[in-house]
């Protein structure tokens, strides 16, 4: 079953272009959001009053500057809010490691969280855990659009950053760590840099830095808001390939902001189409990226062509 989202500012008419995809029993829930909205002061940022996003896939966020795209990654990182902001509604998360794991931030409903871990325990299908507004520590890995290169370390001390909430307050990374962090390093191009402090780096390094620290975490999801930033056209390529390959190979859940829309649609799973605070359009590509929806929301002509390597799209 479909369900019709209709964005206020579009023609009426328009209205059958913008759906949800049905549930796929086969896939557990990651998130399920509720009546969510974020506001800064006066200002509204998001406003979604149902939405959910699922494990083991590589979920994209795609829409125009101010969309909320970022906002609503951060929120789910952080519901209690910060940076100004104030959430209500309810975002209930299940990942295995919350069962043992003290969460990071309080309820925001006044409700208690008990009476849906009870109901949940009688609904198996749904797979839907106990913990409503809360993220776990040790579950979710971020990289954010502008990471803080300020301590003075060097680039193999910052990725061995990731390993840190493993460890207790005087414990250093083990050998093992250490040649984990070596090998990715490798893998993202940076091993001849090692020995480099962070602040000499090109923000293209800086950034592929990030994304290996996020990595050394080996957390179940990670969380990335515009990871090909400074990337040229290979290292981006590599990347999403990269990313691809955690979620094919170790069931990894990907939640990604991208503005580039040839890559969400040639490496997403899933895409969230969002303007003006709202999602307007969820499921696979090649439901969501119709030219005629994406000239709308982005108000510009966007054609599409289909070659060799996949759909590309151009404004």
């Amino acid at each position: 079953m479909t369900t019709d989202l209709v964005h206020p500012t579009l023609d009426s008419s328009m209205a059958t272009c913008f759906t949800n995809p049905s549930t796929d029993s086969g896939l557990n829930e990651l998130f399920n959001i509720k009546q969510l909205q974020v506001h800064a002061g006066h200002k509204q940022l998001l406003t979604i009053p149902d939405l959910t996003l699922y494990q083991r896939k590589l979920t994209t966020f795609i829409g125009p500057n101010g969309a909320g795209k970022s906002t609503l990654l951060h929120t789910l990182l952080n519901p209690k809010g910060g940076m100004g902001l104030k959430v209500s509604g309810a975002i209930a998360t299940h990942l295995p490691s919350c069962t043992n794991t003290k969460p990071l931030t309080p309820n925001l409903s006044s409700n208690s969280s008990d009476d849906s871990a009870h109901n949940s325990s009688h609904n198996s299908s749904r797979n839907l855990s106990t913990v409503t507004n809360k993220i776990c520590a040790g579950s979710i890995a971020w990289v954010g659009q502008h990471e803080r290169f300020e301590l003075p370390l060097d680039v193999l001390e910052y990725a061995l950053l990731g390993v840190s909430p493993q460890l207790s307050w005087y414990q250093t990374a083990n050998s093992q760590q250490v040649l984990k962090a070596q090998d990715l390093l490798h893998n993202f191009e940076l091993s001849h840099l090692q020995h480099r402090r962070v602040q000499t780096l090109s923000g293209g390094e800086q950034q592929r830095l990030a994304v290996v620290r996020a990595l050394m975490q080996q957390t179940q999801v990670l969380m990335l808001d515009e990871p090909t930033n400074h990337l040229d056209i290979r290292h981006q390529r590599f990347l999403l390939n990269y990313l691809r390959q955690l979620v094919l190979e170790q069931q990894k859940t990907i939640l990604v902001v991208l503005h580039d829309l040839t890559h969400a649609y040639r490496y997403s799973d899933e895409v969230l189409l969002m303007s003006e605070g709202q999602v307007i359009a969820q499921g696979s590509p090649q439901q969501v990226m119709t030219r005629e929806r994406l000239s709308t929301i982005y108000n510009t002509d966007i054609e599409t062509y289909d070659t060799q390597s996949g759909r590309l799209f151009v404004s």
